[in-house]
């Protein structure tokens, strides 16, 4: 029985030791550099550029020749009839005679080739199909940018529960602790119910503020999980925040136009600046070549595999054709001004937005020296807190302050935990807000796209 004793106890320690190696422990940049892998809104995000690739080759397609064929057959029961002078016939002038001139049946097969010479639309087309693919390059980093930006913020959000987590249990011992103690000296006769009682209330409240941030924990994990694109089921831990992962973050140098917000609206710029150029080609002639071959036959019945004079009779032409607008209402003025109007405003936004990137820059950079030194306040104050709860603690040890002095004085750490709890993830957001306005959240954030 020993043995199989043994032998049940090994096993459930090797699982045991398998689900705790299962458990990922993952840093901020590996987070984030899954995330870029896995995301299915970036996924989706490729296919719209596959999309677009393909549309620059569809655009191709209007310099190349084009080959169309064409059948009909045809049987009329009453062919036309045409009305003709009787004259023609040798009859009497003036007057008009009936004539079938046709056959019943009609059918033909047509092939013809064209082939633009002068097209200004084509070549135009081309060129927007071209700038549509940097379009979608810019929203795929745009997508990035969000996508690192999200994964930081409940990084950090989860990195602060962790501590408020770490700091409540701490409370929640230390409050157990002096009720085991309140409870020894109230059988001594040394305490009152009366204080028993509110501790018991202390620690029951501490245990419930504990069971709550462990369920926000848990649904940013899963958050953090949707955004890494893994698996709910799948265990996943992070590291646990340090002081020493707090830093003044450099005013570095960057450059408002190279930001992908301004990037997205020069190129929108660029693709209504040619949808003008196309309007206005809507004056220039067009020229293209064409040629077609075809072979009609006839017959007076029904029967398609029968012709008069058993044959097929073939019809060709070559020729250009020539197409120019000359008055169309003036439809293509007045659709050429408003793409115009369009224009002007995308410069007006260009600046608006040139302005605002200024303006995130210049208040995050004022975020961080504020969070910084909140930050250095609250943690010179939580650790005065957690002093002056030590000292407390002794203090009721030895029968010197009441029970009351211990409550109060729990709140107050609890406060202090708190502030300082907030210092920490408001000073880490205000460095990814720091990044988010320089363009500067993506590793590869120098190699922009022109």
């Amino acid at each position: 029985m020993k043995r199989k004793a043994f032998v049940v106890f090994a096993v459930l320690a090797l699982m045991a030791r398998g689900r705790v190696e299962a458990q990922q422990t993952y840093n901020l940049q590996q987070c984030t550099e899954i995330a870029l892998k896995q995301s299915l809104q970036l996924k989706a995000d490729a296919l719209d550029l596959a999309k677009t690739d393909a549309s620059i080759q569809q655009a191709y397609s209007a310099l190349l020749p084009s080959v169309t064929v064409n059948g009909s057959y045809q049987y009329a029961p009453q062919v036309q009839a045409s009305v003709i002078p009787a004259e023609t016939f040798g009859g009497p002038e003036g007057t008009y005679t009936a004539a079938r001139l046709g056959v019943r049946q009609t059918k033909y097969a047509t092939a013809e080739l064209s082939q633009n010479l002068y097209n200004p639309s084509a070549l135009i087309g081309l060129k927007a199909a071209k700038i549509l693919v940097t379009g979608n390059q810019l929203q795929i980093r745009s997508s990035q940018e969000d996508l690192v930006y999200n994964v930081a913020a409940t990084y950090y959000n989860i990195q602060s529960l962790m501590k408020q987590e770490e700091l409540t249990k701490l409370n929640l011992q230390n409050t157990e602790a002096l009720l085991q103690s309140t409870t020894d000296q109230l059988k001594a006769g040394l305490a009152t119910q009366t204080d028993a009682d509110r501790l018991t209330v202390t620690r029951d409240n501490t245990r419930a503020n504990l069971e709550s941030l462990q369920n926000n924990k848990e649904k940013y994990y899963n958050l953090l999980k949707v955004l890494m694109n893994v698996p709910l089921s799948e265990p996943v831990a992070i590291d646990a925040f340090r002081d020493s992962e707090v830093m003044v973050m450099p005013e570095a140098d960057y450059d408002a136009k190279q930001k992908t917000n301004y990037l997205q609206l020069m190129q929108s710029k660029r693709v209504a600046e040619l949808d003008y150029k196309n309007i206005k080609a809507g004056y220039l002639p067009t020229l293209s070549l064409f040629a077609n071959y075809g072979l009609y036959g006839y017959n007076n019945t029904a029967n398609p595999f029968e012709n008069i004079n058993g044959k097929f009779y073939p019809t060709s032409a070559v020729g250009i054709r020539l197409k120019i607008t000359v008055f169309d209402g003036f439809n293509i003025r007045y659709q050429a001004r408003q793409r115009q109007m369009e224009i002007n405003k995308l410069d007006v936004q260009a600046m608006q937005t040139l302005q605002q990137n200024e303006k995130d820059v210049a208040d995050a950079l004022a975020d961080i020296r504020s969070n910084r030194v909140t930050y250095e306040n609250q943690k010179r104050n939580l650790a005065l807190a957690q002093k002056v709860m030590a000292d407390i603690n002794q203090q009721y040890q030895s029968g010197i302050v009441k029970v009351s002095d211990v409550i109060n004085t729990t709140n107050d750490l609890q406060t202090a935990q708190n502030n300082y709890v907030t210092a920490v993830i408001n000073l880490k957001q205000a460095e990814i807000n720091l990044k988010k306005a320089q363009g500067t959240l993506l590793p590869d954030a120098a190699n922009r796209i022109d």
